[in-house]
């Protein structure tokens, strides 16, 4: 089954409302592309009379409420569903600052049968007062409906008091533009943020003092700027083979998305610059991933895990392509490797210890050979390779268990938080609900 709507402006970013009552679970915030400052934010709603046996040229869902903007919006994201009934339906944007609207209907009704609303400015939040840099990403905390942390260009994450409508705690993330940032579940301190300096890192809003950095992109090819013949110097994933008899130089491209686990906070799914593959990593192991997505032909664009399963992902990218997977095979199975790998490392250092009192009774005993265990350093050397490949192990690949072809390349995914048999994605000026 798939439900359109057909908006008049090129879509970017898409939004599901978290209530969980039947007359607004099935409405969205969608915003615009376009380089002229008369940007849409616009609020969405499915028809009580949508037909699921129409053809796809029909549209399914009715625009309830429209509001102007200067910038495209970078993302949008409706308050958690933790917030209550009785509280107002509020919906937050970032782009060169952060906007906060209240959702209310008007009584008055609207095409396809649906009441219109109104979006009410409720807040507009800038990181400086003189000067706000553009803002790429947020969250709103699931646990603590009342915070929100962004994220921005000037290297910058900020939580904000969505209720005083003031910055809590600002720091510096990373050493480059910060392009994306989540509370991990179940927490309202702890964060992780991905950067142009292709890194991701996990703070702790109780001691910011340190940060843990849990990945960080492996270093690709790409032609050198210096060489003017080579154009704009855009990134070839791990090959030189576009650029024929060109100049490469090595660089570490920017983590342009992360997406935190819904309900394991353990894993983090990532993807670069330009990159057909998504990473899994798994913050008990930081320093590589554990699960690589590859089946993507073109860069991705967006990725987002299932808000009820904690081994399912969904990505979409250029190549048109939604892919949905499911990595609960390939986790239990790496598990069992690294299992093994512990025990492994775990009696080459039974072994050292033996080898050490091996040493102490052979020196006691003269040099009868024959007494001697073999050398501490031959076993701890087998300790510590035993320990490397538990800790370190090449990702295990997956294949996709769903795939859709769209029209055109998808920009953006929502995974519907109380329906997760439904995800929209928009391209071009299309959102396609898509039921799995």
């Amino acid at each position: 089954e798939i439900c359109n709507y057909f908006s008049a402006y090129p879509v970017y970013s898409i939004a599901w409302s978290r209530r969980e009552d039947r007359n607004n679970m099935f409405r969205m915030a969608l915003s615009s592309f376009m380089e002229e400052k008369t940007n849409k934010v616009q609020v969405v709603q499915l028809s009580p009379h949508h037909d699921t046996s129409h053809t796809q040229e029909r549209p399914d869902f009715g625009l309830v409420a429209e509001t102007t903007v200067d910038y495209p919006m970078t993302k949008l994201l409706w308050q958690p569903s933790g917030a209550g009934y009785g509280q107002p339906d509020l919906l937050a944007a970032t782009g060169e600052s952060l906007r906060i609207w209240e959702c209310e209907q008007t009584g008055e009704m609207g095409e396809m049968g649906l009441y219109k609303s109104k979006l009410s400015l409720r807040g507009k939040m800038n990181t400086r007062a003189d000067y706000s840099a553009p803002i790429t990403s947020f969250d709103w905390c699931q646990v603590d409906p009342r915070l929100i942390i962004t994220s921005s260009i000037d290297t910058t994450c900020t939580v904000w008091d969505v209720e005083t409508q003031q910055a809590k705690t600002q720091l510096i993330a990373h050493d480059r533009e910060v392009f994306d940032v989540s509370f991990v579940t179940g927490s309202q301190d702890v964060f992780a943020s991905a950067g142009a300096d292709g890194s991701i890192r996990m703070f702790d809003l109780r001691s910011l003092e340190h940060s843990t950095i849990l990945y960080e992109a492996p270093a690709a090819m790409a032609p050198s700027t210096s060489d003017p013949a080579l154009g704009d110097g855009s990134y070839y994933p791990d090959t030189a083979a576009g650029v024929p008899n060109a100049r490469m130089a090595s660089f570490v491209p920017p983590l342009l998305r992360l997406s935190c686990n819904a309900l394991d906070p353990n894993y983090i799914a990532t993807f670069a610059l330009d990159s057909p593959r998504v990473n899994i990593i798994d913050v008990r192991n930081p320093g590589s991933a554990v699960v690589q997505l590859v089946g993507h032909q073109a860069p991705i664009h967006a990725i987002s895990w299932n808000p009820t399963s904690s081994t399912q992902l969904c990505s979409a990218g250029a190549d048109s392509r939604v892919l949905v997977w499911d990595i609960q095979q390939t986790l239990t199975a790496r598990q069992h490797q690294q299992r093994q790998a512990m025990a492994a490392a775990a009696q080459a250092k039974q072994l050292s210890k033996l080898s050490a009192t091996g040493d102490k009774l052979g020196s006691d005993f003269g040099d009868d050979q024959s007494l001697k265990s073999p050398t501490s350093n031959t076993v701890q050397a087998m300790a510590h390779t035993a320990a490397a490949q538990a800790l370190s192990q090449t990702p295990n690949s997956v294949a996709p268990s769903l795939t859709y072809a769209a029209r055109l390349p998808v920009n953006s995914l929502a995974w519907h938080q109380n329906s997760p048999e439904w995800i929209s994605i928009g391209f071009g000026s299309t959102v396609q609900t898509l039921r799995l």
